[in-house]
């Protein structure tokens, strides 16, 4: 008698993955504090810096320091109406929304961003689960600082978790596919993937973006290894290469883009 196929798992990252911007919409309330918060900007990013000359820490570490440090060092707090305030802010891929309510596949967030603001998005109640960095929250709930941060090592430990909940072993990564878009999904990536699981970076569709041929680079530096299966298109519409791999109607790397394909040779 054969072994019954294991339910497909999608785990998905989520600002660049399931979004058309790497920049998270979770820190638009930093205007309270006279910044910009809705995209990246100069502003905010020479503050960052400077941040960073006074702060011991690696990118991930100082850039949630410096949020932190916005809240304790002013003595301020956040309601849950002020954080939640960057979800009109968000414009999701292509599809993502019909994608994620009517697939028959588990679907997870894994995320380096603040789990609250995740778990309360509208988006949110059709995913299986959500993982990120823990808001602290002071003794009436209002919102007073960020936790530990999920780091990229972190993340294996949530997809070890997820697997767990869906009775599995830790390391049975089986029909279970990885989404990102970036080097801070390297060590998921390399981990499903070296566990019999795909790991498929996505991009936009639009070559005249800025972070295009950015974002191609990145593809092609973690695919050094042959770590990446699959680099496609963000779009998640019924039909689209990305969709038939998350459903498990694709399954040859020859289904890598060609321009990606080419600019591996060269």
């Amino acid at each position: 008698m054969k072994n019954k196929k294991k339910e497909i798992i999608n785990i998905f990252d989520f600002d660049g993955t399931l979004t058309t911007e790497t920049w998270p919409k979770f820190w638009v309330w930093v205007k309270k504090f006279g910044y910009n918060g809705t995209q990246r900007n100069d502003e905010l990013e020479n503050a960052l810096a400077e941040y960073r000359k006074l702060n011991i820490g690696n990118e991930l570490e100082t850039f949630f320091a410096f949020f932190n440090d916005l809240l304790v060092d002013n003595n301020e707090t956040l309601t849950y109406e002020e954080l939640m305030e960057g979800e009109q802010f968000i414009q999701y891929n292509l599809g993502v929304i019909e994608f994620i309510k009517n697939t028959d596949t588990k679907n997870y967030i894994v995320s380096g961003g603040l789990k609250e603001f995740l778990q309360n998005l509208k988006i949110a109640k059709y995913f299986d689960g959500i993982y990120g960095t823990p808001i602290q929250h002071d003794e009436i709930g209002l919102i007073s600082g960020i936790g530990e941060v999920m780091t990229d090592d972190k993340k294996i430990l949530a997809i070890q978790d997820i697997l767990k909940r869906n009775h599995r072993q830790g390391n049975d990564c089986h029909n279970l596919n990885y989404i990102g878009d970036g080097y801070s999904d390297a060590m998921a990536m390399r981990f499903v993937h070296s566990n019999g699981g795909k790991a498929i970076f996505v991009h936009q569709s639009n070559k005249d973006d800025k972070f295009y041929h950015y974002n191609n680079r990145i593809c092609q530096t973690l695919n050094k290894d042959g770590m990446v299966d699959f680099c496609c298109v963000a779009d998640y519409t019924n039909g689209s290469m990305l969709s038939n791999i998350l459903q498990g109607q694709k399954g040859k790397e020859e289904f890598y883009e060609d321009e990606y394909k080419n600019s591996r040779g060269k």
